[in-house]
């Protein structure tokens, strides 16, 4: 069956998983247009699950396949996977043909979080797990694949001249690529010629590609011009040495079409085996394969390679449904693809094996060069693979790229999405939420965050200022609310933009028992951390609010701990995001942690907080709470002009960061992220315009009701989130202990 009719619709409870009685696959090939060669995948592909289905099923649950023609148009793939995945409610989507037709739904189905496994392509794009977890490729990448052909011309061809006829998308840009990083600068390809899929021949390529004195032809076509390239190389007497794209070195719809004369000494590179090859299948394998065409599928030739991929697509998914045991959730079919080890596929090449993991979502990466000699295709040489262990690391290839690149383009192109963030000292919270963005965000080149040691929340404001290259920090509010207050810095307001509140800090005062409460400290020694750290400018400011003049000495807390226990010092102040690692090291137990009253002099710049024995375990008893403030944290920027590069810079790691808060909320990251809400204001600041624009495009706020209208207005503590209404909650807070003073009625 080509496609199974849809089931009424389901509910929505229904919609995340298949019924009791079946699992529904979606599936988009072109069974018209100028790649129906490929339409025999969805053909093969529907004939295994029935075959599956005579069986009985997987689990005693029947396989539904659905599968609908897209002509090659990425617009008609859109169209039909929307179908597949709000009409007939499939699981997933499975073996699906084609890179752009697969992109053009590449986000969709994340967003959606529908498995898309087994991509047939060999886009690069495919294994990016972090990116787009939900998607898996099958083939070897075609980089891969050009990898392996770099290999061979380089071992074997070194003073080769190499022309390469590709096909102007995607799919042919990933082979060019791959054949340039292969061959670096130690073999030159002297010409290229792109083709697009509506072109009526290419002669005009080939003529080119010719006349450039090349002794080796790449051609990283479809099927279709495939044969033309071939048919039009024996036209005109062009002989160098023949490379053919695997996804095009089908016998029966490229090679024969094309003359099989003409394609003597091709040579191709391929994971699987022939439709005909019983030889290297094995007596028990072919024949299973051989039935099963036969019976299931008999008007589709067996030496069509198309119907051997489509063999192993379908054999491949049968296993990672048994892996499921009895949870076919979308999560678990996602958590088994992933987690594939050493498998073997009847009809794959001997030695080559599938492994997959939750950071590599490349299936296959092993290939074996043929040559196509005698009217079919041999095999010759070991099993390669087109994988460089050190290639997974970004910095070895930028290296690469130093050798094959001009210092100054490679400069730009590293430059161009870095964005150097400030953040504290070490150990800090501000120094953990840095590495934690540059482990989540870091893409490559795409975007690449550079966490900075510094001192805090001072040198960071003047470093966003003054320091080249610095694009952002994070700092304290009040240290900026102090530097406007105090003047220091001028018309800071309109040079300061935050991008979002990142988190509260609490005020840690640690000191021996003797000290009952934070007003005691008048007149005695207090640790206030460096001059340059937002501590620094909290403990003075709350000093200066309460009305309390200790003696400040300038020593980091955590390297002051034994001036405490000494009697040099009183008590140390440090403002972080509890818990502080090294607070929880104390176990002297002459120490504790001092409250700090909200006092209504604070209540403008800080918000009430308290410490628990579970944040403190050996600093405060268990079961009890120590009552403090906190001081708010924000990811702050110099207000660059939207024009600027800088302004461009900022904007991406918004977009990205924004889109992965919910990633940094779960472990092993920071507990501080849990307090972040990308729409949380900061009272008297200014957000970052593209900041601004992310949340009116993706959290847009509820539209104010004019009391024009009539309507009655929704309460504005209703509306808004805890982080949102701390201006709410302070109010909350002096009714609260007002009517606790109050005499009660009577």
């Amino acid at each position: 069956m080509l496609a199974a009719i849809a089931a009424p619709a389901l509910n929505d409870t229904a919609r995340a998983a298949p019924g009791d009685n079946e699992i529904r696959i979606g599936n988009t090939v072109p069974y018209t247009g100028p790649a129906s060669a490929y339409g025999v995948i969805g053909k093969v592909l529907a004939a295994y699950f029935e075959k599956v289905n005579a069986e009985g099923g997987i689990k005693g649950r029947k396989i539904n396949f659905i599968s609908y023609d897209d002509a090659y148009n990425p617009t008609k793939t859109m169209e039909m996977t929307r179908k597949l995945v709000e009409e007939d409610n499939v699981l997933f989507i499975l073996g699906s043909l084609g890179t752009n037709t697969s992109q053009a739904v590449h986000p969709y189905l994340n967003a959606k979080k529908i498995p898309q496994l087994f991509v047939a392509s060999g886009a690069t794009m495919w294994d990016q797990p972090r990116e787009f977890p939900w998607t898996m490729g099958f083939l070897p990448s075609y980089q891969t694949e050009a990898h392996i052909y770099s290999q061979y011309l380089l071992e074997n061809h070194p003073r080769s001249k190499v022309a390469v006829l590709y096909q102007d998308d995607g799919f042919g840009k990933d082979y060019l690529k791959g054949l340039k990083d292969g061959l670096g600068t130690k073999i030159p390809i002297v010409a290229e010629a792109p083709y697009k899929v509506t072109d009526a021949n290419i002669d005009a390529q080939i003529a080119k590609l010719k006349a450039s004195g090349a002794d080796v032809f790449m051609q990283f076509t479809t099927p279709k011009f495939a044969t033309m390239a071939i048919k039009r190389n024996a036209e005109i007497g062009w002989k160098p040495i023949h490379f053919l794209a695997s996804v095009s070195e089908s016998v029966s719809s490229v090679m024969a079409p094309a003359g099989l004369e003409n394609g003597e000494g091709i040579i191709s590179a391929m994971y699987r085996l022939e439709g005909e090859d019983a030889q290297s299948a094995g007596p028990a394998v072919f024949r299973e394969w051989s039935a099963f065409m036969e019976r299931y599928v008999p008007s589709v030739s067996k030496a069509n390679g198309q119907a051997v991929y489509a063999y192993l697509n379908a054999r491949l998914v049968m296993e990672v449904l048994k892996m499921c045991g009895d949870d076919f959730s979308r999560d678990n079919i996602m958590k088994q693809a992933r987690s594939l080890k050493g498998l073997q596929i009847p009809m794959m090449v001997p030695g080559i094996l599938i492994n997959t993991s939750p950071s590599d979502h490349a299936t296959i990466e092993q290939m074996r060069l043929m040559r196509f000699t005698g009217g079919h295709w041999q095999f010759f040489g070991p099993v390669r693979s087109g994988i460089d262990p050190g290639t997974v690391s970004d910095s070895f290839k930028t290296l690469f790229k130093y050798g094959t690149a001009t210092k100054r383009d490679l400069a730009n192109q590293l430059n161009a999405n870095t964005v150097s963030l400030m953040t504290g000292s070490f150990g800090s919270t501000y120094a953990q939420m840095g590495a934690d963005l540059a482990s989540v965000l870091d893409n490559g080149t795409n975007l690449r965050i550079l966490p900075v040691m510094g001192r805090g929340s001072v040198q960071a404001v003047s470093d966003i200022l003054l320091l080249r290259g610095v694009d952002a920090g994070i700092v304290r509010k009040d240290t900026l609310s102090y530097l406007d207050r105090k003047d220091f810095a001028k018309d800071i307001r309109n040079q300061f933009v935050y991008v979002a509140k990142m988190f509260n800090e609490e005020m840690h005062v640690l000191a021996p028992k003797s000290i009952a409460n934070v007003r005691d400290l008048d007149g005695k020694t207090v640790v206030v951390d460096l001059p340059d750290s937002s501590t620094f400018v909290t403990a003075i400011n709350v000093f200066e609010r309460l009305g309390i003049r200790p003696h400040l000495v300038y020593q980091e807390p955590r390297l002051a701990v034994d001036m405490l226990r000494k009697g040099e010092v009183d008590a140390i102040v440090a403002i972080e995001g509890k818990p502080v690692q090294w607070l929880n090291q104390i176990t002297d137990r002459n120490l504790h942690l001092v409250p700090v009253e909200y006092a209504k002099t604070l209540q403008e710049e800080y918000l009430p907080s308290k410490m628990s024995s579970q944040d403190y375990p050996n600093l405060v008893a268990e079961g009890g709470s120590v009552e403090t403030i906190s001081a708010e944290a924000v990811l702050a920027s110099y207000n660059w002009a939207p024009n600027s590069d800088r302004y461009r810079r900022l904007a991406l790691l918004v977009d990205t960061m924004f889109d992965k808060v919910a990633q940094l909320q779960r472990p092993p990251f920071h507990p501080k992220w849990k307090e972040m809400a990308p729409r949380a204001t900061v009272s008297g600041w200014t957000r970052f315009k593209a900041a601004q624009e992310w949340l009116d495009r993706n959290m847009p706020a509820s539209a104010a009701v004019s009391s024009a209208s009539g309507a009655v207005p929704q309460s504005p503590a209703a509306a808004l989130s805890p982080q949102d209404r701390d201006p709410l909650y302070r109010e909350f807070l002096e009714w609260r202990a007002n009517r606790a003073k109050a005499p009660p009625n009577r």
